[in-house]
């Protein structure tokens, strides 16, 4: 028999609706889940709305994730809600390589019928009991962590970029980084710097940026900040990106967001 570990972390899956949509229980979705090949042991070390997630809440789930014996069990699955769904998954994706693990998140309460908690993590499980490695998402479909970007209005997650190299002795830090995505009018003077230990800026879906950006990136390394544009493209052919550098190509900013706080 396949022995799976649940980590709950809290979200959706582990809420129910009343007059609102609150947590509830950790590990609720195993009551409606049929496996008979299949034994769960379970784990909850914190529970939040993954809106609420942080640095220090991270750290707790790496400090627990590396006391796992993973020879016990044929993989993990870590419930977790679905606004940060993908930058946790991008933070474990470059960590726990080399394990057989898979996030697991539902658009609603596992009680409301049309909520796919349920197959959510049956494809999990059916994943995991294939043997294949890797830490993945499942959310409607399996998509690898590094590479999903977080769902969008329509709650639908997708996968963009290639994967990228892994971090040799990851450590994660508590560094300040300032994400930034250009919109129309974007004033950069609205950015105050003084804390600030590095900045992501994103790019529009054709690999491109503001001309002002420029002006940003030079202020920033003006002051030992360091600044990367990031796309999921794999070049930046526009005129108006001619004389940007410092671009991480072939990336989400998820995944970029999580490298920058596991590297030195």
């Amino acid at each position: 028999m396949n022995k799976i570990l649940v980590v709950g972390t809290g979200g959706t899956i582990a809420c129910v609706k009343g007059d609102n949509i609150h947590l509830d229980n950790p590990f609720k979705i195993l009551d409606y889940i049929e496996k008979k090949d299949v034994s769960f042991e379970c784990v909850s070390p914190f529970s939040v709305l993954s809106e609420n997630i942080n640095i220090d809440l991270w750290q707790k789930l790496i400090d627990y994730l590396n006391t796992v014996n993973f020879e016990k069990y044929a993989g993990i699955i870590i419930l977790h809600g679905s606004d940060t769904l993908a930058y946790t998954g991008a933070l474990l994706g470059n960590i726990f390589y080399n394990r057989r693990i898979v996030l697991v998140a539902a658009d609603k309460p596992v009680e409301d019928t049309s909520s796919n908690a349920v197959p959510n993590f049956e494809n999990a499980v059916d994943f995991i009991c294939d043997g294949a490695v890797g830490v993945y998402i499942s959310f409607d479909r399996l998509y690898r962590a590094v590479r999903t970007v977080s769902a969008d209005e329509n709650d639908e997650f997708f996968a963009v970029g290639k994967q990228s190299d892994f971090i040799k002795n990851p450590a994660l830090s508590k560094k300040n980084i300032l994400v930034i995505k250009p919109y129309v009018g974007i004033n950069y003077d609205n950015y105050k710097l003084d804390t600030v230990d590095a900045v992501l800026h994103a790019m529009y879906h054709s690999a491109t940026a503001p001309e002002n950006a420029l002006a940003f990136a030079d202020r920033c390394k003006t002051k030992n900040i360091p600044f990367y544009f990031v796309t999921s493209k794999s070049s930046a052919e526009y005129e108006s990106a001619k004389d940007f550098d410092s671009i991480i190509f072939n990336s989400t900013i998820e995944n970029a967001f999580a490298r920058l706080l596991l590297s030195d």
